[in-house]
């Protein structure tokens, strides 16, 4: 008979092995120890046993204190522990099954009962095992589908990139065209005319659509590229830059900074741009007096959301404006939306794109502002997350 299976009896008392010897070498390869320091050798030597017949009542180390080296050994924790031993009291095995033992057989043996533990228990290791192979194959599966479908997403979204490039090229040129022949014809009609504002109607919607279509295109090409450490108060500093810049009017913008020294890993580019947009938005609707803006950062930013994750770094940044309608809130980042008279609606769904898509994180619009010194006042939130280095 092929013997595949090893069994290692411990027992103090030769004659004790014996007995287990002539109920089980028919059927697997045994190995034997007299003491509890000798079994964990052999327990951590090759062949390793598939399964342990493990006495209790041993001088020096019992076969308590076995187990419980066993179960804390890498090498050894996963393999089976019965215990025989003379000791039936409910206590007594109940302490064994919290060390980690599979079973209890009480001595004086009976082979048969040996021989049923023994087989049930190495029924049940080589269930696990193959259970925790097939389960490391799938992982494994699914690692390569999760790398072609990753793969093939980048493809689409370079496809997208290319396409809508070129679309915008193609839509950008007669849009010119037709906003400079708008303007040509607007200097030569009679001021005032019908003439006169059909020309300047034209002009208008051409220099909308001119807009729509740059920023379709920054939309599609905001995909994030290569990563690097950045310092959060360098990037915030950045994006408040390019927003005073973008509304031509810095001295409207007063800003209250309370944010965490700390390095996040992002594509630096489009983060400032996001944050730019935050910025822009709440001058956009701050009216025409000075709009305070308030920017909390760190673990801590917004207990309670997905900042709170110590992997990543909360920024909140609240505003003093008029806040927002809460019928129209859970719309805000949706392309295309806005109340404003001017403008095509892609500011927060940019924002949305870079911290979601690009960076795995959080976006979160409230309004009234949570900010303490506001209370639930007026004023707008935008909290987002990003990945610490």
């Amino acid at each position: 008979m092929n013997k595949t299976e090893t069994i290692l009896l411990v027992d103090d008392q030769p004659e004790n092995i014996t007995i287990m010897i002539e109920a089980l070498h028919s059927q697997y390869t045994l190995l034997a120890a007299t003491d509890g320091a000798f079994a964990l050798e052999r327990a951590a030597s090759e062949p390793r046993p598939d399964l342990i017949l493990l006495d209790v009542m041993m001088p020096g180390m019992s076969g308590h204190d076995v187990c419980s080296r066993l179960k804390s050994n890498p090498a050894t924790q996963d393999i089976p522990v019965i215990f025989v031993t003379s000791l039936d009291a409910p206590d007594d095995e109940a302490r064994g099954l919290r060390l980690g033992a599979s079973d209890y057989i009480t001595k004086p043996i009976s082979p048969p009962v040996v021989q049923a533990r023994v087989r049930t228990h190495l029924d049940l290791k080589r269930a696990r095992e193959q259970l925790q192979r097939q389960n490391t194959a799938l992982e494994e599966l699914v690692r390569e589908r999760t790398v072609e479908v990753v793969e093939a997403q980048r493809e689409r979204v370079e496809s997208l990139k290319h396409f809508a490039a070129a679309m915008a090229h193609q839509i950008r040129n007669p849009v010119m065209s037709i906003g400079g022949m708008a303007g040509l014809l607007l200097r030569r009609a009679p001021e005032g005319s019908r003439l006169a504002d059909y020309a300047e109607a034209v002009r208008e919607d051409s220099l909308r659509l001119e807009s729509l279509v740059g920023d379709v295109s920054e939309y599609v090409s905001l995909s994030a590229g290569a990563f690097h450490e950045v310092r959060v108060e360098g990037l915030v500093e950045a994006a408040l830059a390019r927003a005073r810049e973008a509304v031509g009017e810095p001295e409207r913008l007063r800003v209250e900074s309370a944010l965490q020294p700390a390095l996040v890993r992002v594509d630096e580019r489009i983060v400032v741009m996001a944050l730019a947009e935050i910025a822009i938005n709440a001058l956009e609707f701050g009216g025409n007096g000075e709009v305070c803006l308030s920017i909390r950062g760190g673990a801590e930013a917004a207990p309670g959301w997905g900042g709170a994750d110590r992997a990543r770094y909360g920024i909140q940044l609240s505003d003093d404006g008029p806040g927002i309608d809460g019928a129209i809130l859970p719309y805000v980042t949706d392309p295309f939306f806005t109340t404003k008279a001017r403008g095509v609606g892609m500011g927060l769904t940019k924002v949305k794109r870079v911290v979601c898509d690009e960076h795995g994180g959080t976006l979160r619009v409230e309004s009234p502002a949570t900010t303490s010194e506001k209370d639930g006042g007026q004023g707008t939130s935008v909290l987002l997350d990003l990945p610490l280095a």
